[in-house]
């Protein structure tokens, strides 16, 4: 479940990202939670509606989120923006564990 709620807060990542009107976590170099604009946007297609089987994350995302701070990505759990910019929060909430089965994040 920890794995799932990651996700979630990297989903929400990408929609800050996508939609850089959002201005929870954006630190003063352009990067969220540690991880840049870009390196977000490798995220999205793994992450994305409109599609029955998502792709794998590349290479380049599962990089991205073994350097982020997987904790802060936390407090995008509850955006209401997601979807609306096509991220699918469940996939989302699977997409550390299936980089890494051992990347976890404690959202309370």
């Amino acid at each position: 479940m920890e794995g799932s709620k990651l996700i979630i807060l990297v989903a929400l990542a990408v929609v800050a990202a996508a939609a850089i009107s959002v201005n929870a976590k954006g630190d003063a170099d352009g990067t969220i939670c540690g991880v840049t604009q870009s390196e977000l946007m490798e995220c999205k297609p793994a992450v994305a509606t409109g599609t029955e089987t998502p792709p794998k994350p590349t290479a380049a995302c599962c990089f991205s989120l073994k350097h982020a701070n997987l904790t802060c990505f936390c407090t995008f759990k509850n955006n209401k923006y997601l979807p609306l910019f096509g991220i699918d929060v469940t996939r989302a909430m699977k997409l550390p564990s299936t980089c890494d089965p051992t990347q976890t994040a404690s959202c309370t």
